[in-house]
């Protein structure tokens, strides 16, 4: 459904080159489960190894998870380019290692290869995709829809396993779904009972596997539906 706005191979490309190209131009830093990362001001951050959740905070100090950063994507890059800085908090889901560049440091590399730039503009709008369709998530679907959009969504943005089959790696806890979604996570829990009773979806290998996108489909915009 969403892998038009999320192209496997482009995401695939753009997480080679940070990881495998661009860390090596930093230091990396370890960062221990459940461990949060300073402000991002000053440098790109790009993760290596684990997982690391992004959290938007509000005035009062509530979290809401707004994506898990997994090898390859990075952090940092919207405060680089733009200026200014969202109040958010990154924290490790696990033991995790990250590649910190300065500012200096990137600025020359973008420099001597502009074609890199592609590659940010790629992360960027991959972002902003990600919160845009979170946004029309909590406005146009009841509990089941929000849920089976999610799992679309993420599945998406993760990719394909090595069966082909469409997946969500089990980095978020149910919790971690409620509060990207704006359910409880009792309500989250019953509604992924019910896509499993159904044979919408599947557990496996600590995955979860789409094996009825078109059943998940129909929980999808049906507000104001008679």
């Amino acid at each position: 459904m969403y892998e038009v706005l999320f192209d496997e191979k482009k995401q695939d490309q753009m997480r080679d080159y940070f990881l495998n190209f661009l860390s090596k131009s930093g230091a990396n830093k370890k960062v221990k489960k459940g461990e949060t990362l300073a402000s991002e001001r000053g440098y790109i951050g790009i993760v290596i190894k684990g997982k690391l959740c992004k959290n938007i905070v509000s005035s009062k100090g509530k979290e809401r998870l707004l994506y898990v950063l997994r090898p390859g994507e990075i952090l940092g890059e919207m405060s680089y380019f733009c200026g200014g800085s969202l109040d958010v908090i990154v924290r490790a889901k696990d033991n995790s290692e990250v590649s910190l560049l300065s500012k200096e440091i990137l600025d020359k590399i973008l420099i001597d290869n502009p074609e890199v730039y592609k590659y940010f503009i790629h992360s960027m709008t991959r972002k902003y995709r990600i919160v845009t369709l979170e946004l029309t998530n909590a406005t146009f679907n009841d509990s089941y829809g929000k849920i089976a959009d999610a799992l679309l969504r993420i599945s998406a943005c993760v990719g394909k396993d090595s069966a082909a089959r469409k997946c969500i790696p089990m980095n978020y806890t149910h919790q971690e779904l409620a509060n990207n979604i704006g359910c409880s996570r009792i309500t989250v829990t019953k509604g992924l009972s019910c896509f499993c009773d159904k044979d919408i979806i599947e557990y496996d290998d600590k995955q979860i596997i789409i094996k009825d996108e078109k059943a998940l489909i129909e929980y999808i915009d049906t507000i104001g539906e008679e």
